[in-house]
């Protein structure tokens, strides 16, 4: 399995109009971060925490933009309650791009949910728990999901997550 590249990633941003990436930047999507910075079409907006990433997100959604907000796992756990707050009680339109760090690589092909990191094992129950829809990236295949999840949370006023399992491969 190939993760896909920054680039990759960035042109379904572009397809779903995405004018902001709110980012607290981590590891995992550091390709898609590259893409970003080479690029320049897409402004990013980089915080310390995740909770400020959220909330901006929502600030640039209720002035007319379209923001993705780029945080890894542990991130999702500290921001919960601005998640909840502004995504969930207010109704945001919030797509999520969560980096799932301290993932094994003997776990990257099998369900996460196996994992003998918490960090990682916990991450979709606690998107379940909280009734946001998630998809995962596991695979060049799988980019359609970022479709999917900028039309659901678009159509349903509501935030989604899409998880990335791997590091995205790094610029050359």
């Amino acid at each position: 399995m190939a993760m896909p590249t920054g680039e990759a990633i960035l042109a379904r941003l572009k397809k779903n109009k995405v004018t902001h990436a709110v980012t607290v930047p981590d590891w995992i999507q550091i390709g898609l971060h590259q893409a970003l910075s080479a690029d320049g079409d897409i402004d990013v907006v980089p915080f310390c925490t995740e909770d400020e990433a959220i909330t901006a997100g929502a600030g640039l959604h209720i002035g007319g933009k379209r923001p993705v907000v780029i945080i890894q796992n542990q991130g999702l756990y500290a921001g919960l309650n601005a998640l909840r707050a502004i995504g969930l009680d207010a109704g945001m339109p919030l797509v999520l791009f969560i980096g799932q760090f301290g993932r094994e690589i003997a776990h990257f092909t099998p369900d996460p949910a196996q994992s003998a990191r918490r960090v990682v094992r916990i991450l979709e129950p606690v998107l379940d728990a909280v009734e946001v829809p998630h998809w995962r990236v596991e695979d060049r295949s799988d980019l359609g999901v970022i479709d999917a999840a900028f039309e659901t949370a678009f159509r349903d006023g509501w935030p989604s997550a899409v998880i990335f399992g791997q590091n995205l491969p790094l610029e050359a």
